[in-house]
């Protein structure tokens, strides 16, 4: 990938998250009553100026809709994220740094939770327990330490032999700020960064996914992109835009923040 395709990349993935977090933040303080924003009379209604997207099979406004739906995602991807992403950091420098009983306890219990199979899991819990969408998100983030964990720990374990790591230590500096602040903020933040960004866009996907299935997800009328596609799903050659710009929207998001992980931690690498 050249440097300039690089730097357009990363910026027009940042612009998305930008504009998804913002909306994130900013949607919980509009009020929305979707109940109230039923209008049978106006269903279907195409693009204007009056409805930026459309409106859907009960005149509802897709783009308020949309715009309230990363309600449904938005918070509980950051708490995956920052879970899966503390956790995973400080488990893999642990594993990575340390030798002997701490090591061998940890990597087992990591491998433990590997052997899940994540979305296989997030339902089974969902079925045994009242399932929300904090709960997917909390179970989300445990079954990510380990990828994060690994990631962080093959980085710990390349920089623990480097010179200038020697050094601090051979200074009688604490293990412990070594691999916070020498280590982990210094050397792993652009990981750490694409880690958070993969499990934001994995929550992402596992609220839309199981609130189109309608069983465990978001449900209606409260709005969410995924059953925003599922309640449009019969409307195929009548109106596209009930179910397109909420599919749109989940496809591009995902992929920006996926995106956006890997080219913050390619330039950190490449511009070393």
């Amino acid at each position: 990938m050249g440097a300039s395709t690089g730097r357009l990349g990363l910026w027009v993935s940042g612009c998305i998250v930008a504009l998804v977090i913002l909306a994130g933040l900013a949607a919980p303080m509009i009020p929305y009553d979707p109940v109230a924003d039923v209008n049978l009379d106006g269903a279907l209604a195409p693009p204007s100026g009056d409805h930026l997207f459309g409106t859907d099979a009960q005149g509802r406004d897709v783009a308020m809709r949309l715009l309230k739906g990363t309600e449904a995602f938005f918070l509980p991807g950051l708490m995956a994220a920052a879970l899966a992403t503390l956790f995973g950091a400080v488990a893999g420098a642990v594993a990575g740094y340390f030798q002997g009983p701490i090591r061998s306890a940890v990597l087992g219990v990591l491998q433990l939770l590997d052997t899940l199979p994540r979305l296989v899991f997030i339902i089974l819990v969902c079925t045994i327990l009242n399932p929300s969408i904090l709960l997917i998100a909390f179970v989300a983030a445990i079954l990510f330490i380990p990828a994060n964990a690994t990631v962080i720990r093959r980085k710990v374990e390349a920089l623990a032999s480097e010179d200038y790591i020697l050094a601090h230590v051979a200074h009688g500096f604490r293990p412990a700020r070594i691999l916070v602040y020498h280590i982990l903020w210094l050397q792993c933040r652009p990981l750490l960064i694409r880690q958070a960004m993969y499990v934001f866009g994995y929550v992402l996907f596992v609220e839309t996914a199981l609130a189109y299935l309608g069983d465990y997800g978001v449900q209606e009328p409260a709005p969410s992109w995924g059953n925003m596609v599922a309640q449009a799903k019969e409307l195929f050659g009548i109106g596209a835009w009930p179910w397109l710009f909420p599919a749109v929207a989940i496809v591009i998001t995902i992929a920006s923040f996926l995106a956006f992980g890997n080219l913050v931690a390619r330039r950190a690498e490449e511009t070393r």
